[in-house]
């Protein structure tokens, strides 16, 4: 039973680290700090009721294909100059910042597609239920992943984004898959 106890200690160690290290791009948010913004941008971003529709459609095409050469012009097309994005990996407030994201996550990305399945209004707020699927190479082995979330959107008065928070579960469909953190990932997963 120690044994088993100490070896599930180790395991989640390595998955702390391991999920530590591969956020640091993040700038050093954390939980508390990505609530602490989403609840800033609810007050800050008030949504428009008045081109929901037209940006639903723009956000369906932005995220249908991230490999798509013209990713960063859709990005731009799609978000406001102003706005709060959380992907749970990263969060941006600007758009040339989102437009480099997008576009490096594309390059990286040898297939990707995101299907929306069902969205929700509620006045301004939208709320987007998907599946995204994407084929990459990492350590030199071909990752596939399929994962689900939902976005939380509002819009600007043109269509734009000016809100976006995902939920989804980055570790499983990410961490997961990937050399030596993945069996990490998934040994605590099966622990627990």
């Amino acid at each position: 039973m120690k044994k088993q106890i100490w070896s599930i200690r180790i395991v989640l160690g390595a998955v702390a680290v391991a999920i530590l290290t591969a956020c640091g791009g993040r700038g050093g948010t954390g939980l508390e700090e990505d609530i602490h913004a989403y609840e800033t941008a609810l007050l800050n971003f008030a949504g428009s009721t008045v081109a929901i529709d037209e940006g639903v459609a723009r956000f369906k095409d932005s995220y249908r294909d991230l490999t798509a050469v013209d990713v960063g012009e859709r990005m731009r097309a799609t978000y406001a100059e102003s706005f709060h994005f959380n992907d749970t990996l990263h969060t941006f407030a600007a758009l040339n910042d989102l437009v480099d994201y997008m576009t490096n996550t594309g390059a990286a990305l040898e297939e990707s597609h995101v299907e929306v399945h069902q969205v929700i209004r509620d006045a301004a707020d939208v709320y987007v239920r998907w599946t995204m699927e994407f084929h990459t190479r990492a350590a030199g082995r071909r990752v596939h992943s399929k994962s689900i979330g939902m976005t939380h959107l509002r819009f600007d008065e043109q269509g734009r984004v000016v809100l976006h928070q995902d939920f989804w579960d980055s570790g499983h469909a990410l961490y997961a898959h990937l050399p030596g953190v993945g069996f990490a990932v998934r040994r605590a997963r099966s622990a627990l």
